[in-house]
């Protein structure tokens, strides 16, 4: 097929991607078109719903996996055909209905659409100046100011490029001397403050796959409380943080933290003005056009990272031209993400249609244990999402399991707080699961074991976040409609 670029990328590396771009050389059949072609139509059914655009969406992931099908990993084609002939067996021989296979596929073309366009404004926003900066300047923090530095630049890369910013974060932790025992800490505290922007940050995938499981919320009726949850997170994390530190005296030689704060403060602001004017737009198209927040990222990312490209382009007649060749050379890096595609359809469609298969009697059983206590129920859900990211499950399919098979009636709780729950569950199981995506990437850069950098650096942290969360859910659920 002509393809030279490697075909092993870890399915743990979705936006490493980035730091292998001299190596990709785009093959004569490319499937680029056809996944912007699904994103479009994905846009188009959160416009106008239609079965026929769902399917059509799915078609186009399809013909993109089947034109790139050398670069999916292959632990990753193997789990994909698993899920996928076990949603088409049980839709085929237990009755289950068609409709779940469907909604399971919007889900999984919605998640695809809207990974693959963040990657576009991620690449543009990694070669400019200001994240340069940033770098150097977070490292030359002294230590006790060192892990809330790199929280709080967590949730602006975090919150504007998603996880190629938290992946560029925890490469600039892992510089310097490999002995340094602040190194541990400090990507532990990248770590806790990426869990708080999945919490409100729509570059993420969680809110986008969560709202596609409850019709009738938006991300506007979420923000004020997701945002609650996520501050509530950061500040667990820095007071994590001042009490270990607390005995602790700065080498008199370490820069001074004044310089270093308004240094830092002045490279930031910028990105924190961009992310904030690019967010408000997203949030006045998505509002003018009457769709989700993530349809409105799809469609304004291409041009919002040929705004970054045409700001750094050199200066002269043709700084456009340089612009767009840079997108377009970014668009054709687009097939490296067939993993993620594959995995992300597969798991959105496994898993409504393993939970509709379910018998309900199971659900109902455990679901009375429990629903007697908002507070219980909360940090039932919470578990179950955690757990279930301990036994190696796909968070997708996990999140969208325990969504399905306990529905906000069932477990007595309104849509609201169950939502938030499972977001909860959700955030906290990336820090503390061994088998998460985060984990192995803090544990690539840090150089300590997968272990150590999850359980151990996070089981308090983790516990704390589900038990704080599960009593203020608790309480909102007193006062909440049990629908939206």
């Amino acid at each position: 097929m002509g393809r030279s670029a490697p075909s092993n990328i870890p399915m743990d590396r979705p936006f490493n991607i980035i730091g292998h771009m001299t190596a990709f050389r785009p093959s004569p059949r490319s499937g680029a078109p056809w996944l912007a072609a699904m994103a479009l139509l994905t846009v188009a059914n959160l416009v106008e719903p239609a079965a026929a655009l769902v399917w059509a969406a799915a078609a186009g992931a399809g013909a993109f996996l089947v034109l790139e099908h050398g670069r999916i990993p292959r632990g990753v084609r193997r789990i994909s055909a698993v899920l996928g002939l076990l949603s088409v067996g049980l839709v085929a021989f237990r009755h289950v209905p068609l409709d779940s296979l469907r909604r399971g596929a919007g889900i999984g073309a919605l998640m695809a659409s809207l990974i693959s366009s963040v990657t576009l404004l991620a690449r543009a926003a990694l070669r400019s100046q200001g994240s340069r900066a940033v770098a150097s300047l977070l490292l030359s923090q002294r230590v006790r100011m060192r892990c809330a530095s790199f929280a709080i630049a967590c949730q602006v890369f975090g919150g504007l490029l998603g996880l190629a910013g938290v992946n560029m974060l925890l490469e600039m932790a892992s510089r310097g001397d490999a002995a340094d025992p602040e190194r541990l800490p400090v990507v532990a505290a990248i770590m806790r403050s990426f869990s708080a922007a999945t919490l409100w940050s729509p570059m993420f995938s969680n809110v986008s796959i969560l709202l596609a499981l409850y019709p009738g919320l938006s991300w506007f009726t979420l923000l004020p409380l997701c945002m609650a949850l996520a501050v509530s997170t950061v500040v667990v994390g820095l007071v994590m943080d001042f009490i270990r530190l607390r005995n602790h005296v700065d080498d008199p030689g370490a820069t001074a933290a004044n310089d270093g704060d308004t240094r830092l403060l002045r490279a930031v602001l910028p990105m924190i003005a961009a992310m904030c004017g690019f967010l408000a737009l997203v949030l006045v198209i998505a509002w003018l056009l009457h769709v989700a927040v993530a349809g409105a990222i799809v469609l304004l990312v291409p041009i919002a990272a040929l705004g970054v490209n045409t700001l750094q382009a050199p200066r002269g007649a043709g700084r456009v031209r340089h612009a767009l060749a840079e997108l377009k050379a970014d668009y054709e890096r687009l097939p490296l993400l067939a993993g993620e595609v594959a995995l992300f359809m597969a798991a959105g469609c496994g898993g409504t249609v393993i939970a509709s298969a379910i018998p309900p009697e199971w659900t109902h059983a455990a679901a009375q244990l429990v629903s007697h206590s908002a507070t219980l129920a909360c940090l039932s859900l919470m578990s179950s999402v955690v757990l279930l990211s301990f036994m190696a499950v796909h968070p997708v399919l996990s999140v969208v399991l325990v969504a399905t098979c306990f529905p906000p009636a069932l477990i007595g709780l309104p849509v609201v707080p169950h939502l938030l729950a499972i977001m909860v569950g959700w955030s906290v199981s990336g820090t503390v699961s061994p088998f998460s995506m985060l984990s192995l990437m803090a544990s690539r850069y840090s150089g300590a074991s997968i272990y150590a950098v999850s359980v151990r650096a996070n089981h308090l942290f983790a516990l704390l976040c589900m038990g704080i969360g599960a009593v203020a859910l608790g309480i909102v659920s007193r006062g909440a409609p049990f629908h939206p």
